[in-house]
């Protein structure tokens, strides 16, 4: 819901200059959406819009790199209340996973708002702590011989590394957007950030995994994966032309075909 809300409050902030057009997240956030801005307010204060930039730019960064990859799928990963599929102009399919109580929170939303699932839409409920990817891409209708782009953003500093090298094994040949935190020591701004995950930790969402740039790639490297490009908010910034931060940053990783 947080990264919902600073999607949408990039847009209202930005105007046409914003990174990402999500017009459809803050009516799917619903009275939730103040309630969710006061709390980034609180805990990041004076830095909050330029947190925002970063969300939004970093679902820009993933989108813009699937738009180039020509993949006909894109899997999402911990999809949370992602709009790509309604946002689209193109006709991609999309496999959101997402924990059944979320999905249900996020169907439930769309019907209040009367807003149907576009046809390229599958939403595959599964709890990643009691099933592996390999059974979600089984339990979906992903297939696995057509060209696939993942989206793993916002996940990897919530699971431990064993589960993370888990999941990127269980994934099939594919290009991937993926996005992991900073060590504290190695973060600008650190009292805000050691704010924020004082706060994530409070509600029961505490940051288990951070690891460098160079720890990232080994991380990823384990799994079968190599990194293409790695980028943090400076890099970002200078990019799109808006400044942006954040202890995270985010990688364009590929998985190749062993051939077997």
């Amino acid at each position: 819901m947080l990264t919902a809300t600073a999607r949408a409050w990039h847009v209202l902030l930005n105007g046409p200059r914003a990174l990402l057009q999500d017009w459809m997240a803050w009516p799917l956030l619903g009275p939730d959406a103040e309630t969710s801005l006061e709390l980034a307010r609180g805990v990041m204060g004076d830095h909050t819009a330029d947190l925002a930039t970063w969300i939004a730019a970093r679902t820009r960064l993933s989108e813009d790199w699937l738009t180039a990859s020509k993949a006909e799928q894109y899997l999402i990963l911990g999809a949370g209340l992602d709009t790509f599929a309604w946002r689209q102009a193109g006709a991609i399919e999309v496999h959101e996973f997402d924990h059944p109580s979320t999905q249900g929170w996020k169907r439930d939303r769309l019907r209040k708002l009367g807003v149907p699932s576009p046809e390229a839409l599958t939403m595959t409920e599964v709890n990643f702590e009691e099933q592996s990817v390999t059974d979600a891409l089984q339990a979906s209708p992903v297939d696995l011989a057509r060209p696939i782009f993942v989206n793993w953003l916002g996940v990897l500093q919530y699971l431990t590394t064993d589960a993370i090298i888990e999941t990127l094994k269980g994934l099939p040949p594919c290009l991937a957007a993926i996005g992991y935190c900073l060590p504290e020591s190695d973060a600008e701004w650190r009292s805000e950030v050691a704010a924020f995950l004082r706060t994530l930790a409070a509600i029961g969402e505490p940051f288990i995994t951070l690891t460098t740039p160079h720890e990232t790639a080994e991380l990823l490297a384990a799994a079968g994966f190599r990194v293409l490009e790695d980028l943090g908010p400076g890099a970002v910034a200078a990019r799109f032309g808006l400044s942006c931060v954040s202890p995270e940053r985010i990688a364009l990783a590929e998985k190749a075909s062993t051939g077997r």
